[in-house]
């Protein structure tokens, strides 16, 4: 209502409407804070002596992109990721830090936890699911049930990561179920890998909980995932 101005007043925006897909021109955008509080024709109300006005002249402004599926840990530091990210417009990342996990266990989690926080984006965590893949070829190190659920406490960890050994679902694993139903019943979200899975098995993988997948590589798969209620993330 402007009874509290804006800290800054973006002029003469196309806006990117993705909810009617439409781009709108000459919009004006209030923030306070951290809240946009208005989007319209006319944020003059909104205005006061400490505002600040950016004329955008013309140019897109859209909500924030959030990458789904990403595994910093594999090639780049979260501060350097958050960079290059918002060049692209993207404003959020959800990361699924397994190799840090597999060599640093419970610890190496916490500090990259860490180095995620304070940054110009925001970058989410998930528990790595399914890890090891499987426990009598490999001693990657994992979370136990109980680091599974001192782990979801944190604000920015929200789910278990891809749980890419589906057989370990399909027969039913111990560990694998009993962390797929800490998730649940904490509400958190629970990524896939499904990849090699169809008919029957994928139905088991799905009636889980597991929400998305992003291993599909053909149309068949893709219709056989979402007929299914599944996420599908395409791969840049």
């Amino acid at each position: 209502m402007g009874d509290k101005k804006a800290d800054l007043v973006l002029n003469n925006c196309s806006l990117i409407s993705v909810y009617t897909r439409e781009i709108i021109p000459k919009i004006e955008i209030s923030i306070i804070g951290d809240r946009i509080a208005y989007v319209g024709p006319d944020a003059s109300h909104t205005i006061g002596s400490k505002t600040a006005v950016i004329d955008v002249k013309g140019k897109y402004v859209s909500p924030g992109f959030a990458d789904p599926h990403i595994h910093i840990d594999q090639f780049v530091l979260p501060s350097e990721i958050a960079k290059k990210s918002l060049l692209c417009g993207v404003t959020s990342l959800f990361s699924d830090p397994i190799d840090i996990v597999s060599v640093t266990g419970y610890k190496g989690f916490q500090e990259f936890l860490k180095l995620g926080e304070n940054l110009p984006i925001r970058i989410f965590q998930v528990v790595p699911g399914g890890l090891p893949v499987d426990r009598k070829f490999s001693n990657s190190k994992t979370l136990s049930l109980l680091q599974e659920k001192d782990a979801i406490k944190h604000p920015n960890v929200i789910g278990l990561g891809e749980v890419f050994s589906w057989t370990k679902v399909t027969l039913r694993d111990s560990k694998t179920m009993k962390s797929l139903s800490t998730m649940l019943d904490n509400g958190c979200i629970i990524n896939g890998h499904t990849a090699g899975a169809s008919g029957k098995k994928l139905n088991a993988y799905v009636s889980s909980g597991i929400l998305s997948c992003h291993e599909p590589t053909n149309f068949d798969q893709v219709l056989e995932r979402l007929r299914l209620g599944m996420w599908i993330m395409i791969r840049e």
